[in-house]
């Protein structure tokens, strides 16, 4: 019972301050580019205005638009409680890496069918240009789940977390692997090289001109998926990886040193993400897409070097 208590805490956690991280996200950018920025919170007050404004639909639009972004969000929340945060151990969970990848799924083609479901060009547009990019992901995700069922024999994200925790290994293969899901991360939560998530340009928009149509709750529910689904990415890309700190026995000592070591963890992806996203300019479709083919190269590399090394 008290595992669960815990999971279920460390799962609330992740919902209810995910806005909180892309408001720092914002803030550091807004530091790196020269200026003060908006508040930290100011995502919370982004939500809470559109959550109190009415719903417009297009009439060309059907059933889909009226459910998908409530789907949408469900979906994203219930990825939240598939993944270890600042506590794990070797109890019987949920967190198999196949379900939370299929979640993942479903935000991704209600999002899409969203973007078709309006009649709009540019919703259109939007759609084909997240599934290719998507299509293109997909086997680095595989890759990933490849790598880590080699090296811990299980699919859960917890065990994963767990074993390695006690026993992390640095090698070539590891790091190129955690390469390739950083780029895999960029591109599924449309983030520079592969989309700008900053922009409204009709001709650059991909996750925005999907949703170019939505208002009031609908979008508030699409935006606050998008803070939550980015924030798990990056606790997947954390604990598996650089699982150092996690807690893996239930002590306040313990809890304390696994949530500010979590803390500390994601704070550093963001700052990364914010680095590149002031760094870099978005690329053009077709030659930011030139990226997957090196990174599924290098997967492969990885795979390979487990048995060689």
């Amino acid at each position: 019972m008290k595992y669960n208590l815990i999971y279920f805490i460390q799962s609330l956690l992740i919902i209810v301050l995910s806005p909180l991280f892309i408001g720092i996200l914002k803030k550091m950018k807004a530091y790196l580019r020269g200026y003060i920025g908006s508040s930290i919170i100011q995502p919370y007050y982004d939500l809470s205005k559109l959550l109190k404004k009415g719903r417009i639909v297009s009439n060309r639009s059907s059933f889909i638009t009226t459910i998908g972004p409530i789907v949408i969000l469900a979906a994203t929340i219930t990825t939240a409680f598939f993944v270890p945060v600042f506590y794990t151990s070797m109890q019987e969970s949920i967190g198999n890496l196949f379900i939370l990848m299929f979640s993942f799924g479903i935000v991704k083609m209600f999002t899409v069918l969203i973007g078709l479901d309006s009649s709009s060009t540019f919703g259109g547009m939007g759609s084909s240009r997240e599934s290719f990019i998507s299509m293109m992901a997909e086997p680095l995700i595989l890759f990933l789940m490849i790598f880590l069922y080699i090296e811990t024999n299980d699919f859960n994200i917890f065990h994963i977390s767990f074993i390695n925790s006690k026993s992390v290994h640095y090698d070539t293969a590891y790091l190129i692997t955690m390469v390739t899901f950083i780029v895999a991360i960029l591109a599924e939560n449309a983030r520079i090289p592969f989309d700008n998530p900053e922009t409204h340009l009709e001709l650059t928009m991909m996750h925005e001109a999907m949703i170019l149509d939505l208002s009031g709750s609908d979008l508030a529910y699409v935006e606050l998926s998008s803070y939550i689904k980015l924030i798990v990415y990056l606790i997947v890309l954390i604990n598996c990886f650089v699982p150092i700190g996690i807690a893996t026995t239930i002590s306040i000592s313990a809890i304390l040193i696994g949530l500010v070591t979590f803390i500390f963890k994601l704070l550093i992806c963001l700052l990364g993400i914010a680095i590149i996203e002031t760094t870099f300019a978005k690329s053009r479709l077709f030659k930011g897409a030139e990226l997957f083919p090196a990174m599924i190269s290098l997967g492969i590399v990885a795979i390979t070097l487990i048995y060689i090394l």
